[in-house]
């Protein structure tokens, strides 16, 4: 693959002696900082010092302030005002909401007029609203290399910005957002229904769309962004047409440089490549998708609790070829490294697009391009990659990676991967539509491609291949054209219930010249382990299949739709099997072993807690009438459970008859509790039920009984009003 980011530098050229500035930041200035007012009651007069007298537009508060400013802004909607508008130099396609230029600002919203000393974005929903015609907000460091903005308690929606933003780029860069050679901090961020265009062409090829919510374009080096809460909802990116390719696109967030990000939701967000007239090649000449979610390249990245559902790439369509649909969630290439980790991907697409030879779509849930990656305790679940269609008698396109795809295309020497305590399952590959000679497809779960990778304690399930594909239901290994061939160890992981593909597909396949080694795992359930059976497909090199554990069934909790849950039971083959493991934690964090040895897979089995609700129960009476009360007996996880309720006090029966002192159910019945007052005297009592299982941890149940000699009732007389 080509060097995309190489095209998409943001390189912004001004004339505007606005810009001539010193590139100099005073210690002094930012001594007396100065804390400024917003709100929709204000006025744009004075220099918005005055919590009494805000002002009314956030750009004019940006242009009275100096670098170490504090801008607070009230509750309320934020939209465009052109004669607060300062970015004269922007073009009409970027004109912006907020426009900062060459200064270090911290600007908060979430406050009230009545309360500006605490921020509460929540209860104080304030919005910067582009009005589906302007950017929400633009920062820049133009003649300074130190530039940041803290931003904190926005919704930015309705952003759009359309290339070309600078003179003689086609492209559109953040309809939310955009940050050029400066570095940002967001927290508690919402970015929605915002759209960036790539601009249409008469020559060449089409505008770039990238960044739909934020795009952080470039970065001064050695700087990082940090994102914290941040949510990307409904957000699209577009590339232009143009006549040689169609623009590529980028998703709800751009990144070209480094970032953490830290708890953030992604939803429902769409990367969609634009069409070309030309004819285009295989070499370059197709306009590409990358990263529903986020998507980009350069320096380093981690990832912290991430979520990306319902994420789309969509590869442009074309005459002869179509663009690629690469990274349906989470798209990165060429980083210095990229770590995810606590992360939950799921039933995101990469699609690619339709013409006479279709285009690939490779990694539904991420991909990882020639980069050092570390994935650890990682959902990809139900993820798709599918290739696009033939429209005539071509090729149609082919599909990799359903769920993850680890793939070097240029030679340069990585790190092996590391994949750590990841569940891939229910993920799926398939081709579009047949036309001429199909080039296939494979990897339904994981395919890694020109790469090594170390995969352990994994568990890796019920993915699929279409019907005419049998390369690698759960995982393919081979070699990128023209780089290296690849490898991967197997440690310690499930590997189980593969059976939709073509006829004589394996669950795992090896490709001529590539290897796999596997180390003390599970095969459960797969119509066929492996590709390890004297064909010519078969000349890829696996080791280790005699340390594998076979078994019919993995033993999941609720495997499949719609629970997806892939924690062992008890009863799994896999538990206390992982002899020699050292992995200290589980996917969930628990720590391993619990119990003598560690259980191969994603997930350490641990027994499940009981829970009684409500679990204290009380009762006052002066009669000696038996009153019942009742608690729910259910279990944290996994599937029903036998219990039993046992007391030891003669107050107490358990079950709905009888004197019994001890009551036995499955985990959603009810334990019935009653009370029997006639077998003590006056006086208060309190004991404690205990609720046991061999399957389950258990739990109490606390009971008073308070016994008096005479209750009063106080009735209150009803009034009615005229």
């Amino acid at each position: 693959m080509r060097r995309i980011l190489s095209i998409l530098m943001f390189v912004m050229i001004f004339a505007d002696p606005f810009f001539n500035f010193a590139n100099v930041r005073s210690a002094y200035a930012t001594m007396l900082a100065t804390t400024r007012y917003v709100a929709t009651s204000g006025n744009d007069i004075g220099d918005c010092s005055s919590a009494v007298s805000p002002c009314l537009t956030i750009q004019y508060a940006v242009g009275k302030s100096s670098s170490g400013d504090t801008i607070l802004v009230a509750q309320g909607i934020y939209m465009y005002n052109q004669a607060a508008d300062t970015c004269t130099f922007l073009t009409q396609n970027g004109k912006s909401v907020v426009c900062i230029v060459d200064k270090i600002l911290n600007i908060f919203g979430g406050y009230s007029t009545s309360n500006w000393s605490v921020k509460n974005p929540s209860a104080n929903l304030t919005v910067i609203d582009g009005q589906n015609t302007y950017r929400g907000v633009f920062l820049i460091g133009y003649n300074k290399t130190d530039i940041s903005l803290d931003i904190e308690g926005f919704t930015i929606q309705n952003g759009r910005t359309q290339g070309p933003n600078t003179p003689g780029d086609p492209s559109g860069f953040g309809g939310g957002m955009v940050v050029s050679g400066a570095r940002t901090t967001l927290r508690d961020m919402i970015f929605r229904n915002n759209k960036v265009y790539g601009a249409d062409t008469n020559s060449g090829a089409g505008g770039a769309g990238a960044g739909s919510g934020l795009a952080i374009n470039w970065s001064q080096p050695g700087t990082s962004s940090l994102l914290e809460r941040v949510t990307f909802e409904g957000n699209q990116s577009f590339g232009g047409i143009g006549p040689v390719r169609g623009g590529l696109v980028f998703g709800a967030l751009f990144v070209n440089g480094s970032v953490t990000i830290d708890y953030g939701t992604f939803t429902n967000n769409q990367a969609l490549a634009a069409s070309s007239s030309g004819s285009g090649t295989t070499g370059g000449q197709n306009s590409d998708a990358l990263g529903g979610a986020i998507g980009g390249g350069g320096g380093s990245w981690v990832l912290k609790h991430i979520t990306a559902t319902g994420n789309q790439v969509v590869g442009g369509n074309g005459l002869s070829y179509a663009g690629g649909g690469f990274g349906g969630g989470i798209y990165v290439e060429m980083a210095a490294s990229f770590a995810i980790s606590d992360s939950y991907l799921s039933n995101n697409l990469a699609q690619g697009g339709d013409s006479t030879n279709g285009g690939f779509g490779a990694g539904g849930g991420l991909l990882v391009n020639t980069t050092s990656a570390t994935i650890d305790r990682v959902w990809l679940i139900s993820n798709s990659a599918e290739g696009g269609n033939t429209t005539s008698t071509g090729n149609a396109g082919a599909g990799g990676g359903g769920g993850l795809y680890l793939w070097a295309t240029d030679g340069t020497v990585i790190s092996p991967a590391s994949v750590t305590n990841v569940v891939i399952a229910d993920n799926y590959v398939a081709m579009g539509s047949i036309g001429g000679t199909s080039p296939g497809g494979g990897g339904g779960g994981i395919q890694i491609q020109g790469q090594q990778a170390i995969i352990t304690h994994s568990t890796i399930a019920r993915n699929r291949l279409g019907p005419t594909l049998v390369a690698g239901q759960g995982l393919l290994v081979l070699t990128a054209p023209g780089v290296s061939s690849a490898s991967a160890n197997v440690n310690y992981s499930i590997i189980a219930d593969h059976t939709e593909g073509g006829s004589g597909a394996a669950a795992v396949l090896v490709q001529q010249g590539n290897v796999v080694t596997f180390n003390r795992g599970l095969f459960a359930g797969n119509t066929k382990n492996t590709n390890s059976n004297g064909k010519p497909m078969s000349a890829g090199t696996i080791n280790g299949l005699a340390t594998m554990l076979s078994a019919s069934s993995a033993g999941f909790v609720a495997p499949g739709s719609p629970n997806f849950d892939y924690h062992i039971l008890a009863t799994s083959a896999a538990k206390d099997q992982a002899i020699g493991s050292t992995t200290p934690v589980d996917i969930d964090g628990q720590a391993r072993p619990y119990g003598p040895v560690s259980d191969i897979g994603a997930d350490e089995y641990e027994l499940p807690n009981l829970s009684a609700t409500p679990n204290s129960i009380s009762m006052i009476t002066d009669k000696n009438d038996q009153v019942s009360r009742s608690s729910l007996i259910e279990v944290t996880s996994g599937p029903s459970v036998s219990w039993t309720a046992i007391t030891t006090v003669t107050w107490l029966y358990l079950g709905p008859s009888g004197t019994l002192s001890q009551s036995n159910g499955q985990t959603g019945d009810n334990l019935i509790v009653r009370f029997a007052p006639g077998n003590v005297g006056l006086g208060s009592y309190d004991a404690t039920i205990q609720i046991r299982s061999p399957s389950a941890v258990s739990t109490t149940i606390a009971v008073h009984l308070l016994k008096v000699d005479f209750l009063s009732a106080i009735y209150f007389p009803l009034v009615r009003k005229p």
